[in-house]
């Protein structure tokens, strides 16, 4: 599954789409096949509907509880934005309060780590991106514990590093919230489901003797659509359904 993680989702869902058609001519042409070994002339006096009933209600169940978990998955990640975003804040709130030159370089410090988190979020994640949040973050925790060593009123220096500390927290959260996907296993067997339900499909409408090729394809094209959906939400990096980094650049705003 690793492989669906770089090729393009449009050529994805046109691959499952094709994948699907051909399951249901699949079954299709395997039931009149079978007809033609056994003699028998035209469709069979009757067809087993309620099992295909019963198989696409179990699809649409796999279909729910993959989409629920790939879209847990996004609200987590939505988040973790906004408590970064407001753990940054009260750092640089706190850190306005002590006294210069920490406060100067506390705050400009905190100016371009706000400025590194917003890049690493608009971007796929590269090594260098983490090498300079993990730099300024040593740089920052230097400044803090200066202040903490000269600074008359250490339970306010005390906050700061707690806060600073939460937002330290949080940039491995995110980073390992982006690095969380569906469970390849959980993907293939929804995939293996789907192909088998359109042979099934296919199996059916050959034994009712019509093919039903709009209604048929329709069906395919939104089941492709919602595979596809499923997947664009579990790419946390180069999906088209992205987590809005509005609460990082409003921060950032504030911060001028």
């Amino acid at each position: 599954m690793a492989a669906l993680d770089d090729a393009p989702l449009g050529l994805i869902g046109l691959l499952i789409l094709l994948a699907l058609l051909s399951a249901v001519e699949l079954g299709y042409r395997g039931h009149i096949g079978l007809r033609r070994l056994r003699g028998e002339q035209g469709p069979g006096k009757g067809s087993p509907d309620h099992l295909l009933s019963a198989v696409l209600g179990l699809l649409a169940l796999l279909l729910g509880f993959t989409f629920s978990l790939a879209l847990n998955r996004y609200e987590t990640r939505r988040e973790l934005v906004v408590q970064e975003a407001n753990a940054i804040g009260t750092t640089w709130l706190r850190a306005r309060l002590l006294e210069e030159p920490a406060r100067t370089e506390m705050s400009r410090l905190l100016r371009v780590y706000a400025d590194a988190r917003i890049g690493w979020s608009d971007h796929e994640v590269r090594a260098t991106d983490m090498a300079l949040t993990a730099r300024l973050q040593q740089q920052l925790w230097a400044v803090a514990g200066s202040a903490i060593r000269a600074d008359s009123s250490p339970q306010l220096s005390r906050a700061v590093m707690d806060a600073m500390n939460e937002s330290f927290d949080l940039a491995a959260a995110r980073l390992a919230a982006r690095s969380a996907h569906i469970p390849g296993r959980v993907l293939q067997v929804l995939l293996l489901y789907a192909a088998l339900s359109m042979v099934m499909l296919g199996y059916i409408l050959a034994a009712n003797g019509r093919h039903h090729r709009i209604a048929t394809s329709l069906l395919l094209m939104l089941l492709s659509l919602a595979l596809t959906i499923i997947l664009d939400i579990d790419r946390p990096r180069s999906g088209a359904i992205q987590v809005s980094q509005q609460p990082l650049l409003d921060l950032r705003q504030s911060m001028r």
